[in-house]
């Protein structure tokens, strides 16, 4: 089989290095990739957003199966174009995957819909948001409504706060803004493959957002993870299905949207255990996807393959994963996601860190001269570690980094160790 997959992150990283293990796999393209990727697959220059020419290059390349993992990608309908051609995708469209890719279109999803989510308001006008805002209950969060570089959900603490941070929002040309109640409680995100008419739980997971120790500082994309959420009770999942997944399921079906693909919820449980939706995302985010692939115990094309035919109940029970923890630590360089980040700097101890049952999961470093990673800003490597119990596999992966060096180097050292409770 010849593959596609379309992304230049840590996740696209880690899905090629996992396919190119496989005994069925010819070749492995990656658009637009990075210099880590280009060790074990073909890196394509062709941006993810640039749809029609990933779709000239399946076509001449006799690309057997894309996968999308790309929210740019998925926006910009690169599964209805291919879906067009009649070739062989894994990704929802752009229409199913509005309620991940628009915080607006998803909590007006869950409003009509039903589906328990946090008080919120959406605004496309300052002055009303600083009205709303006015009468709000604190903390109150602002989101942007797309995911942006940066930082994409801000917790205000007063009115004040919110009226300066509402203000600045509309200052960048964010034309439209989410305010919600902030809900005390657990954080951890649900996954799900769905055919678009049947589900299967793949993981759950416990994302830490947050930048510093202790959830302080600015709240990331995702600085670190582990899995699976080991305090999520049977009784908690089902009425995860029941009262979340079945119900969008079927309503995005009803509107001629099927979902097909890998579908994040991200849930806080509060204090009376009672789950309400943060948001949804289109695949695997950051770390997870690193937690999530190196326990899964199973052919991820085949799956994949299974949701597209929809056979997803008739070829499987269950989805194997592997018995253990996985725990994933981001170096960040500099003081991501703040602007003052760190580039150029050489990344020493790669091969020594990555031992058994520990992985290195490249952004978006580069080669310099010298054949040595170098970072670029932001997020750089993700270590990730497998073991027995969560204390060990967390003890595997600060081991690990205890071996890395780059000037601005940054990251958390209670991963795994406290949970990250009162995230957005």
């Amino acid at each position: 089989m010849n593959i596609l997959i379309v992304g230049s992150g840590a996740k696209e990283y880690t899905l090629a290095k996992l396919f190119s293990k496989y005994e069925n796999i010819n070749m492995i393209f990656v658009a637009p990739g990075n210099d880590a990727i280009g060790e074990f697959a073909n890196c394509i220059d062709i941006k993810a957003n640039n749809t029609d020419e990933l779709l000239e290059f399946a076509q001449a390349n006799d690309i057997d199966l894309t996968i999308a993992s790309s929210e740019q990608a998925i926006v910009n309908e690169i599964a209805e174009k291919f879906n067009e051609a009649g070739r062989l995708i894994f990704a929802p469209t752009a229409a199913a995957a509005r309620i991940c890719t628009s915080k607006s279109t998803g909590k007006k999803f869950m409003y009509k819909t039903k589906i328990p989510t946090a008080k919120f308001g959406i605004f496309d006008r300052e002055n009303v948001a600083v009205d709303y805002a006015r009468r709000a209950k604190y903390p109150l969060l602002l989101k942007t409504d797309n995911h942006l570089p940066g930082e994409n959900t801000i917790v205000c603490t007063s009115f004040k706060d919110a009226k300066r941070k509402i203000e600045d929002n509309f200052l960048n040309f964010n034309k439209k803004i989410v305010l919600e109640d902030f809900i005390e409680g657990q954080e951890f995100t649900y996954y799900i493959i769905t055919d678009g008419y049947n589900a299967m739980p793949i993981l759950s997971v416990v994302p830490y957002k947050y930048a510093l120790n202790g959830n302080g500082g600015l709240i990331t994309s995702g600085i670190g993870a582990y899995a699976p959420y080991y305090m999520l009770e049977a009784d908690i999942e089902s009425r995860i299905f029941n009262e979340i997944v079945y119900p969008t399921l079927d309503s995005l079906a009803k509107n001629k949207t099927n979902y097909t693909g890998i579908l994040g919820i991200d849930i806080i449980l509060d204090r009376n255990k009672q789950p309400f939706v943060l948001e949804f995302n289109s695949f695997l985010q950051e770390p997870d996807a690193q937690c999530i692939l190196k326990l899964l115990d199973c052919n991820l094309i085949n799956l994949m393959k299974a949701a597209i035919a929809g056979s997803l109940a008739d070829d499987y029970s269950e989805i194997p994963v592997k018995a253990g923890y996985c725990a994933s630590v981001v170096l960040t360089a500099g003081n991501y996601p703040a602007n003052n980040l760190k580039s150029g700097s050489v990344i020493y101890g790669l091969e020594e860190a990555a031992e058994e049952d520990v992985e290195i999961a490249h952004f978006k470093t580069r080669k310099n001269l010298y054949a040595e990673f170098e970072t670029t800003g932001g997020r750089a490597i993700a270590v990730t570690g497998s073991a027995s119990t969560l204390g060990l596999a967390v003890d595997k992966v600060y081991e690990a980094i205890q071996l890395v060096n780059f000037d601005g180097m940054k990251y958390r050292t209670d991963i795994g160790k406290r949970l990250p409770a009162g995230i957005i």
